[in-house]
């Protein structure tokens, strides 16, 4: 069968957690003995990347964030349309054109993940909610099949819209483990930072992502250093925060990476992992930092508390997050081991879940 996955910046993945599914999913599906096509964009994407094994790219010479992406995923479509046995369409950019987009596949087999409700980040305009707001809603209401990746997501969709999801989470099993000793190494060399000695979060760098709510919260007397790594350079909001926080020696903003070894790094050495966001479903900076046994202090929503099963920490405020962190005996806010590995968060698990929903009888 013929599985076409758009919706997302490209491969190979240098985005964000759409790029990850795509780049992690799409090979174990063709794996699986299916034909896997990933339409991308070309922009600023340099020639001879390397691809995933038994995956086709297809690369667009359109941009594909932003208002930009919903033309872009509409050519996506029609690039795929005649080809694919099913779609799989990831966000709702392209919402008000889904009724239309499954008629076109091949058996109405147009599949939908509506990553984490757009329409609620504080980042769009007002016409861009109202604007997303309805693509939802055309979307949920036009697809044959709808993914949440989190029960919170799943249960605003049956409350708003009536309908029921496929809930199938997002994956982690990529992260690199390190040992001790090469962990030392990287935070030495890369950051000047020892095992244990600092807060961590890694994030986009948005409002309801609660970045300076965290920021405040660092007891001063203590003298841990904050590390946030992110896209600070993108947004009025991240060079606010750059001006505001530059020469504060307990703060680290650091600009986002994708290199596997200083991620590997910083996460497994922290302290404690502190997480803000408060909308988007299964964040995968939340999933991913399971893998290394730290503890963990979220936000107190229930899109949190569906990923960690209720582990960790919550907090809802400033104040909150200072008292926990005050308090000190932070190791028992780590999740258990159990769920550093389970199932749900497994890319190969995830990859037959959507064969099973885009090739069912």
């Amino acid at each position: 069968m013929k599985l076409a996955i758009i919706g997302t910046d490209g491969l190979p993945a240098r985005y964000g957690g759409f790029e990850t599914f795509a780049m992690e999913v799409s090979p174990r599906i063709a794996g699986l003995g299916h034909e896997v096509l990933v339409v991308g964009s070309s922009r600023g994407r340099p020639a001879g990347e390397t691809l995933p094994e038994g995956v086709t790219v297809r690369n667009l010479p359109l941009s594909a964030n932003g208002v930009a992406s919903i033309p872009y995923d509409i050519a996506s479509f029609a690039t795929v349309c005649r080809w694919a046995d099913a779609v799989l369409l990831l966000g709702v950019s392209a919402g008000p054109f889904v009724p239309i987009m499954r008629r076109l596949t091949r058996g109405g087999n147009l599949i939908v993940n509506v990553d984490g409700l757009e329409s609620r980040r504080a980042k769009w305009s007002r016409l861009g909610k109202r604007y997303l707001a309805t693509a939802e809603t055309l979307a949920i209401r036009g697809a044959r099949h709808i993914v949440a990746d989190n029960r919170g997501i799943a249960d605003i969709i049956a409350q708003t819209h009536g309908h029921t999801s496929t809930i199938i989470a997002y994956g982690n099993d990529h992260v690199l483990q390190i040992d001790d000793s090469e962990c030392r190494q990287v935070l030495k060399s890369e950051f000047d930072l020892i095992p244990d000695g600092y807060f961590l979060t890694v994030a986009r760098i948005e409002p309801e992502n609660n970045i300076e709510m965290m920021i405040r919260s660092i007891p001063r007397n203590q003298g841990v250093p904050y590390v946030i790594l992110g896209n600070f350079t993108s947004s009025p909001y991240g060079l606010e925060l750059i001006k505001r926080y530059r020469g504060d020696p307990l703060i680290r903003l650091i600009p986002a990476t994708y290199d596997p070894m200083a991620l590997a790094a910083l996460r497994s050495g922290c302290q404690a992992y502190l997480h803000g966001h408060s909308v988007g479903g299964t964040n995968p900076s939340l999933v991913e930092i399971l893998p290394y046994g730290r503890p963990t202090l979220c936000f107190d929503c229930s899109f949190n508390r569906y990923t960690l099963d209720n582990s960790g920490a919550f907090f809802a405020s400033t104040a909150d997050l200072s008292a926990l962190i005050e308090a000190g005996s932070l190791e028992r806010y780590t999740p258990p081991p159990a769920l550093q590995t389970d199932p749900r968060y497994q890319w190969q698990a995830i990859a037959e879940c959507y064969v099973a929903l885009a090739f069912e009888e």
